[in-house]
């Protein structure tokens, strides 16, 4: 009787850690992207030509990697609006 009472509690503590463990994650899952809408990159000039001269030469990109390449465009537009420099 002692024991099975001992597995019962060890189950229970393990589901109660699974699930500590599913709600961070699910946390995780919703801050990473709100704190990605930033309105800025933090990336230099230079670098953001770069990312931009790569995503004109790729000619397959995958859906990832054209959203990324349409924020960089954006990021490339509104620095020129703010500065009057277009870099890109």
């Amino acid at each position: 009787m002692l024991k099975r009472l001992s597995v019962q509690q060890d189950q229970g503590t393990d589901n109660m850690l699974l699930q500590t463990l599913l709600r961070t994650v699910l946390l995780a899952a919703v801050i990473v992207p709100l704190s990605a809408c930033e309105k800025s990159m933090n990336i230099s000039d230079e670098e953001l030509i770069e990312r931009i001269g790569e995503c004109l030469d790729e000619s397959n990109l995958t859906p990832g990697m054209a959203v990324a390449c349409g924020n960089y465009q954006k990021e490339c537009q509104r620095r020129g609006k703010k500065t009057g420099n277009y870099i890109c």
